[in-house]
């Protein structure tokens, strides 16, 4: 994801901007606190009623736009809610849910976009500050990137430079790049399986006569430099000998293993938790106990 963001003075501008784009169709609003979401003149109201709370901070507009990798658009049609929770993690770990907002999505784009309007004047009349906001924003950006499985903002750097290789070869790089990926985080066939599907991409397994699995292939519909759509298809082993059947399980069972280890670990330190909670409270009790007795 990319965010690019504006503080500025006018809610007037920034508002009339997005909500012309809910007007005409080209947008909605996807969530919102503290304002009248419904109508330009009366959400720019409420921002400006708030803001003069604290008359001392002038630049009180937060406005910052959200922009999704291509590569995500798949993963948005299946899961409508996704832009709702990645603009509520934004929201929150920028600070920003503390204030009034309104989060609007234009949908006059081929990529998908979202706009964020918030006040910097909090609900308790302190400021929200803008202190070195973006290498805040990056680093939490690509926060939400790893815990929705979104494209990384450094993967969408290494496709431009494949922009110049071979069509064939640039899906080839892609495919293998995502695969690696998913697999790095799943821990038996049916995770990766699920994994890749939110990318669009198909896991096939290939069988013998026998029906004895042989092998993995993964495919997957992309897009031509024509902008027509295409069946791209690869043999595991073809996208990097890392990737062959036999890999993936010897991979998959090695992430099970550490996966159980850190439940267990988990597991003890909530015990010892517990019975270190226990002890306190029967200490607690105990010398109440010759409190009262006295």
């Amino acid at each position: 994801m990319i965010a690019k963001t504006t503080i500025g003075r006018s809610f007037k501008g920034c508002c009339a901007y997005n909500m012309q784009k809910v007007e005409l169709g080209q947008g909605q609003v996807l969530m919102s606190q503290g304002v009248r979401d419904y109508d330009l003149n009366p959400m720019v109201a409420d921002f400006t009623r708030q803001a003069k709370m604290n008359p001392e901070l002038t630049r009180s507009v937060w406005h910052t736009a959200i922009s999704f990798d291509p590569q995500d658009e798949a993963r948005l049609q299946l899961k409508p809610e996704l832009m709702k929770e990645v603009a509520s993690e934004y929201l929150k770990g920028m600070g920003l849910d503390q204030s009034q907002y309104v989060v609007i999505q234009h949908q006059d784009t081929a990529h998908s976009h979202f706009h964020i309007i918030a006040n910097r004047v909090a609900s308790n009349g302190q400021s929200i500050s803008d202190s070195h906001n973006y290498n805040r924003s990056e680093k939490l950006l690509r926060e939400i990137e790893q815990k929705h499985s979104l494209t990384l903002m450094k993967e969408q750097g290494y496709r431009l430079r494949l922009e110049h290789v071979p069509e064939r070869d640039r899906h080839r790089l892609e495919m293998r790049n995502e695969v690696r990926q998913s697999l790095e985080r799943s821990t038996t066939s049916a995770e990766l399986k699920a994994d890749l599907a939110q990318r669009g991409i198909e896991v096939v397994v290939n069988r013998d006569q026998a029906g004895k699995a042989r092998g993995l292939s993964f495919e997957r519909v992309s897009q031509n430099d024509n902008g027509e759509d295409v069946k791209v298809a690869f043999k595991g082993s073809k996208l990097h000998q890392s990737l062959s059947l036999g890999h993936i399980q010897e991979q998959l069972l090695e992430n099970g293993h550490k996966r159980a280890l850190e439940l267990s670990q988990q597991r003890e330190l909530a015990k010892v938790q517990e019975l270190t909670m226990s002890s306190q409270n029967e200490e607690k009790q105990r010398k109440k106990g010759r409190g009262l007795s006295m």
